[in-house]
C-alpha cells in the first residue's frame, strides 16, 4: 500500500519540483562555466580541476550510501502501515488475548525501525551538504590566492579577479541548490525502485494472445494428468485424473493441505496446472478470454469479501445489470429475506469495511446470494456453511438444493454433511485422488472415506474437520 501512496508522493514531487530545478541549475552552471573561462582561462582550468573531481567523489559517496538507506526507510514505512493496518483490523482478537501492551511495544519496534533508518540517510546528508560548501570555500580561497599571484606579475588585472570571483560565487550557488535536491532526487530513485517492482509482478495466470471466447458451457469439467505446486520442487498434487459431469455436485474432502482447494483454484484459473491440462467442454482454460470463463463461474470463498457500500450494490458485484427483481429472487433463494426486512433501509443498508457490521453468517449469505445472482454455470463453494450457526445452515441447505439445479458444483467439504449432499465424493490425499464415489459407495468399500465416517459415528454425528 504504501508503494501506492508515499512513494508514488515522492516520485510526483520529483517530476513537480526537483527535475525542473536540476534542468534550471544546471543550465546556470553551464552559463557561468562558459563566463569563468571567457574571463580567464587558467583560473578557470584551475577550477574545473579543483571543482569538479571533487564533488564527483563526494556525490558518488553520497549516491552509494543513501540509495541503501532511503531504500531502507521506504521498505520500513511499508512495514509500520501494514502493522499498523494488522492492528487495527484485529482489534478485538489483540484486547481478548490482552496482548495491547505486547503489540504497542511490537509497534513501536517497527515504528523504531524506521526512525532508524530515516536518522541514517540524515547523518549522510548533513556529511554531504557542508563538506560541499566547504570544498567551495576552500576553492574560493585557493583560486583567490592563485589569481592574485597572477595579478602581481601583471598576467591578470586586479578588476578582472573581481570579475571572475564573482562569477565562481555565482558558480557554487546552483551546486548548493543541487546539493539540496540531490537528497529529493534520491528519495524518487528508491521510489521507482520499489514502484517498478510493483509493476513488474507477473500476475499468477496470463492470457494467451490469441485467446478465444469461450461459448457457453454446460458445465463438463475435466482434470487431465493434472499436477500443480506454489513453490518449485514441492509438488501439491501429481498427476490428478477427474471428470465432472455437467450439473454434477462433486464435493472434495480430505485432511488439510491435501489439495482439495487447490483443485478449486485450478478449475477456476486462479492458477495454472504445472502439468496437464484442464478443460471445460472439452476446451483448454489456457486457451480463452478470462472474461468469458470467469462469467461463467460462481465462487464463494470461505472468508467472504464484502465491498463498503449498500447491500444491494453487493449483491450486484458479479452481475452489475441484474434487476431489482433478480434481486428479490437471489435473496428469497438464499434465505436473505429476513434479514433485509429487519433493516431499516432494507437492501439499501450501508455496509461497512469488509462487513463488520454484519455477523459471520450473515455476511456468508449475502456472499452465497451474490454468487445465485451472476448465474454461473459452474460453481465452487468453498466451506460455504463454515461460518453459519445451526439455523442459518438449515436455511442455506435448502437453498442449496436451489442453487446447485443444472449448474456443475464443487464443494469443498469439511462437514461430512456437506460431502453427503453431493452426488459425487471425492477423496483427496497427499497430492492425489485416492477414491471416488458416493456416500453409500465409499463406506462400503471400508477406505479413507469410511474411516471419517465411522469417526463421525462414534463422536454422535457431530461434524469434524475433514
Amino acid at each position: 500500500m504504501s508503494r501506492m501512496t508515499s512513494d508514488i508522493e515522492n516520485l510526483q514531487q520529483l517530476l513537480q519540483d526537483g527535475l525542473a530545478q536540476f534542468a534550471m541549475q544546471g543550465l546556470t552552471m553551464i552559463i557561468i562555466t562558459i563566463a569563468l573561462f571567457s574571463t580567464n582561462v587558467v583560473l578557470a582550468t584551475w577550477t574545473v580541476l579543483l571543482v569538479i573531481p571533487a564533488l564527483v567523489i563526494l556525490t558518488i559517496w553520497f549516491h552509494t550510501s543513501s540509495e541503501k538507506g532511503y531504500l531502507r526507510a521506504r521498505d520500513a514505512i511499508a512495514n509500520v502501515l501494514a502493522d499498523l493496518s494488522e492492528s487495527l483490523y484485529g482489534i478485538r482478537v489483540v484486547t481478548a488475548n490482552n496482548r495491547q501492551r505486547h503489540n504497542i511495544i511490537h509497534h513501536r519496534n517497527v515504528v523504531g525501525e524506521y526512525r532508524n533508518a530515516n536518522m541514517f540517510t540524515g547523518q549522510i546528508m548533513s556529511v554531504y551538504g557542508p563538506v560541499t560548501i566547504m570544498v567551495g570555500i576552500l576553492s574560493q580561497a585557493l583560486l583567490l590566492g592563485i589569481g592574485g599571484q597572477m595579478v602581481l606579475r601583471g598576467e591578470l588585472s586586479l578588476g578582472g579577479l573581481t570579475l571572475f570571483i564573482l562569477y565562481l560565487n555565482r558558480f557554487f550557488q546552483p551546486i548548493q541548490l543541487l546539493v539540496q535536491q540531490y537528497n529529493l532526487l534520491q528519495q524518487g530513485r528508491s521510489s521507482i525502485i520499489r514502484l517498478r517492482e510493483l509493476l513488474e509482478t507477473s500476475p499468477s495466470v496470463n492470457e494467451v494472445p490469441n485467446a478465444v471466447t469461450l461459448p457457453p458451457i454446460t458445465g463438463r469439467l475435466t482434470f487431465e494428468d493434472v499436477s500443480f505446486g506454489y513453490l518449485p520442487g514441492r509438488p501439491v498434487l501429481e498427476h490428478v485424473n477427474l471428470e465432472i459431469a455437467p450439473g454434477e455436485s462433486v464435493a472434495f474432502v480430505g485432511p488439510t493441505g491435501a489439495g482439495k482447494s487447490t483443485l478449486a483454484k485450478l478449475a477456476t484459473r486462479f492458477y495454472d496446472p504445472t502439468g496437464g491440462r484442464v478443460l471445460v467442454d472439452g476446451v483448454d482454460l489456457t486457451t480463452v478470454t478470462m472474461h468469458s470463463l470467469r462469467s461463467q463461474l460462481g465462487v464463494v470463498p470461505q472468508e467472504p469479501f464484502l465491498f463498503s457500500g449498500t447491500m444491494r450494490v453487493n449483491l450486484r458485484f458479479g452481475r452489475p445489470e441484474a434487476t431489482d427483481a433478480d434481486i428479490d429472487e437471489a435473496v428469497d433463494v438464499v434465505g436473505l429475506r429476513e434479514l433485509i426486512d429487519r433493516l431499516p433501509n432494507g437492501l439499501d443498508t450501508v455496509v461497512h469495511e469488509r462487513g463488520q457490521t454484519l455477523s459471520a453468517g450473515e455476511r456468508q449469505l449475502l456472499a452465497l446470494a451474490r454468487a445465485f445472482l451472476a448465474r454461473p454455470r459452474v460453481l465452487v463453494l468453498d466451506e460455504a456453511t463454515s461460518s453459519l450457526d445451526l439455523r442459518s445452515e438449515t436455511i442455506i441447505e435448502r437453498a442449496l438444493d436451489r442453487m446447485l439445479e443444472g449448474r456443475t458444483a464443487i464443494l469443498i467439504a469439511h462437514r461430512l454433511t456437506t460431502a453427503q449432499r453431493a452426488d459425487r465424493i471425492v477423496v483427496v490425499d497427499q497430492g492425489g485422488i485416492v477414491e471416488v464415489g458416493s456416500h453409500d459407495e465409499l463406506v462400503r468399500a471400508r477406505g479413507a472415506y469410511a474411516g471419517m465416517y465411522e469417526a463421525w459415528i462414534a463422536s454422535g454425528g457431530r461434524d469434524t474437520s475433514l
